[in-house]
């Protein structure tokens, strides 16, 4: 999602914030789009190294919590 349709989305939820907090928000949610990137770049190249494991365990528990989910 662009900025401009993000700072949109906000002015119009969030009328009652401050300039000041819509812009904190905005930071947060900008620092939180680049911790994501950071971490798929770390999984990817995990993955193009043949480091990456995931526990069968794990895997499994999604599954059934899927499962239950969607009953």
């Amino acid at each position: 999602m662009d900025e401009k349709k993000l700072k949109k989305i906000l002015e119009e939820k969030l009328k009652g914030l401050s300039e000041e907090d819509i812009e904190k928000l905005e930071q947060y949610l900008a620092e939180e789009k680049e911790l994501r990137r950071e971490k798929i770049r770390q999984l990817k190249e995990l993955i193009e190294k043949g480091e990456y494991d995931i526990p069968p365990e794990k895997v499994a528990e999604k599954i059934l919590e899927f499962i239950k989910k969607n009953r």
